[in-house]
């Protein structure tokens, strides 16, 4: 009886199968072992911008209230004549209707000269900086004159309150006096308005401030220079000469044009007293009726407007 041989087939094919996984085992490492890498790399690639990302300044943005805008304050003391660079101001968050003419984010300031000291934290306004050096002929109109009054003759009359700055305007009182026959003090015979709407040029005094003003407390006799005609300043200078006479100045709106017509205002008697208040009454019905066309055109100004603006939106039909 034949031996059998062995199946060597069989035996060869196995060892085919098992050298097939092996390989197959490996190729599937290597494969993964790629795959790692890669995603490793990717990691790597997205934690350095990741990191990037964070080492960048990060930007706040910061929404600003309707009812607010920036305004620039000084961040240090500021003599006059020294030029504005950005070192100098600071922009904060101000109401709309506290400070209207300061300068504020979108003015360019820089370059401009201190035109009076300003304090550290004082907002940057046309008052205390302008492009030019000031030099008062330069603001002088043709045909116009500065005239300087004494006003404040005893550095302690302020009608103003204190808070009359250059660029304001003001009217002018005169107060005419008369000696008194039995050595007593001076009778005062009226006070009139002299002139109305009269600008200020300049007040040489310090200042004083509030949380929303800021303006001039005479400590001493002081004259005032005012931008006048060559008519007014020889009224003005004639009436300086009389010797029991006395100028006085009250503050105005900046925006007040107004001319009241007024009577000299004089008291013969105590029974004069009890016209006051009829008097008071009706400049007060006179100022109430100014208010009214004041809104009035402001009304028919906004009509005006909103009228044009419809227009301008209103399409042109074609020419036929």
């Amino acid at each position: 009886m034949k031996k059998k041989s062995p199946p060597y087939a069989i035996i060869i094919a196995g060892i085919v199968g098992l050298l097939g996984i092996f390989l197959l085992f490996q190729w599937k490492q290597r494969m993964d072992s790629s795959s790692d890498a890669k995603v490793a790399a990717a990691t790597k690639t997205l934690q350095d911008e990741i990191d990037q990302l964070k080492a960048q300044p990060q930007t706040v943005v910061q929404q600003v209230p309707t009812n607010m805008r920036n305004v620039y304050y000084a961040t240090q003391p500021i003599e006059a004549g020294v030029k504005i660079s950005p070192a100098f101001y600071e922009k904060k968050l101000t109401p709309n209707d506290i400070l209207p003419e300061a300068y504020g984010e979108g003015a360019d300031i820089v370059g401009f000269y201190a035109i009076r000291p300003v304090e550290k934290g004082d907002p940057l306004t046309p008052h205390n900086i302008d492009k030019n050096l000031p030099y008062l002929s330069e603001r002088i109109p043709p045909g116009m004159r500065a005239m300087a009054i004494p006003i404040f003759n005893n550095g302690e009359a302020n009608n103003t309150g204190g808070f009359a700055v250059d660029g304001d305007w003001v009217d002018l009182l005169f107060t005419l006096s008369a000696p008194n026959s039995q050595g007593g003090e001076e009778l005062i015979v009226n006070t009139q308005t002299i002139l109305q709407n009269v600008q200020v040029l300049y007040i040489p005094q310090t200042q004083t401030r509030s949380d929303t003003t800021v303006g001039l407390v005479p400590t001493q006799p002081l004259s005032v220079t005012f931008l006048v005609t060559p008519e007014e300043a020889q009224t003005l200078l004639y009436l300086e000469q009389l010797k029991h006479g006395k100028f006085t100045m009250i503050l105005r709106g900046r925006n007040d044009r107004n001319v009241a017509k007024l009577r000299p205002y004089v008291i013969n008697s105590t029974d004069d007293l009890r016209k006051v208040q009829r008097k008071t009454d009706a400049s007060y019905d006179r100022v109430a009726q100014l208010q009214k066309q004041i809104e009035a055109q402001e009304q028919k100004e906004k009509a005006q407007e909103a009228q044009g603006s419809t227009n301008e939106t209103t399409p042109t039909p074609p020419s036929p």
